[in-house]
């Protein structure tokens, strides 16, 4: 995760006021305390300021081990998740600033995202977040087009320092197609081939849900790297009100790369809480990973999640996390 100092989020809260003395700014989100081998909390705060006419603001930005940090005379570790302007014009959206770009469609790995890694096994990492400009173009109810350009080392007119993207997506006989493409920033990623051409599709066979994804990878002619994902979900009812998740897939990197078959299974035991399981084998050495989670929302408001992370060969590390959201 970026660190930055604690200044930009008190400039920038004065610069917003001083922009929009007349506007009413709400507040929310989360303070948290999380345990995994050692204790740490955050503090993630959104302001939510009222558009003006077709453009909008947002802001947010999260607080690792403030208190830590604070009473070892350190600097706070701050990161903006969001700090963007927002115009939408007839024929398409702008957004300029720093913003969530991933190209996700509900598979637990992604070969063909913006930004490989960036959302993964459930998970959101801060990759996900950047400095960019998209334009995006709805085309119909379920086609579209984006197009990206990134400053994944802050803004610069470089080119060498810019990765830029572009994705269409379109609805074609009841299945989700994407198809893009993405060049990365010039040797910021060891192991990355510079350029990448993505594909996925998703949607039902019979009682299924069935999707897929093809990446890639190549720098001129001399390398490159193939990547595939399968995988397939399935929902049913136990009990008349209680709906079980099911995914399963397989991923394959290329020679030399690690191959993957994960799968989830979710169960709500009631309105307000839910087990699940997610497991991970590495086809390569037969290494396995499984995590049972409890998530729970507790009187006045509190989320709770309890869980296990047990490895092949390793010892079981212990999961909590205690949330407040506002």
């Amino acid at each position: 995760m970026t660190v930055e100092r604690w200044i930009p989020p008190l400039t920038i809260l004065m610069l917003i006021s001083a922009a929009v003395p007349a506007l009413a700014v709400e507040v929310g989100g989360e303070l948290a305390l999380e345990y995994a081998a050692e204790f740490t909390e955050s503090l993630e705060l959104e302001f939510f300021l009222p558009p003006l006419g077709e453009t909008e603001l947002r802001y947010a930005f999260i607080l690792r081990r403030p208190v830590q940090d604070l009473l070892a005379g350190e600097d706070v570790a701050y990161f903006a998740k969001r700090l963007y302007l927002k115009h939408r014009f007839p024929a398409f959206h702008l957004t300029i600033g720093r913003q969530p770009i991933s190209w996700a469609f509900g598979s637990l790995s992604n070969p063909a995202d913006y930004t490989l890694g960036s959302v993964k096994l459930g998970e959101e990492f801060a990759s996900k977040y950047t400095d960019a400009v998209e334009v995006y173009i709805p085309l119909n109810w379920n086609s579209s087009l984006s197009l990206v350009t990134s400053f994944p080392e802050g803004f610069t007119t470089d080119p060498d320092k810019t990765k830029w993207g572009a994705r269409a997506r379109i609805g074609l006989g009841g299945y989700d197609l994407t198809v893009n493409y993405v060049r990365e920033a010039k040797d910021l990623l060891p192991g990355v081939l510079r350029q990448r051409l993505g594909l996925t599709v998703k949607g039902d066979l019979g009682p299924f849900g069935i999707y897929g994804a093809y990446a890639y990878q190549f720098c001129g002619r001399q390398e490159s790297l193939s990547s595939y994902l399968i995988g397939a979900d399935y929902s049913f009812t136990l009990n008349y009100d209680t709906n079980v998740i099911t995914q399963v897939e397989y991923l394959a990197n290329g020679p030399g790369g690690q191959d993957l078959l994960a799968g989830s299974l979710t169960y709500p035991l009631d309105d307000f809480s839910t087990v699940s399981l997610l497991s991970v084998l590495s086809i390569a050495d037969g290494n396995i990973t499984l995590t049972p989670r409890y998530e729970t929302v507790l009187p006045g408001g509190y989320d709770l999640t309890v869980g296990c992370s047990f490895r092949s060969q390793q010892d079981p590390l212990l999961l909590l996390r205690l949330s407040y959201p506002f």
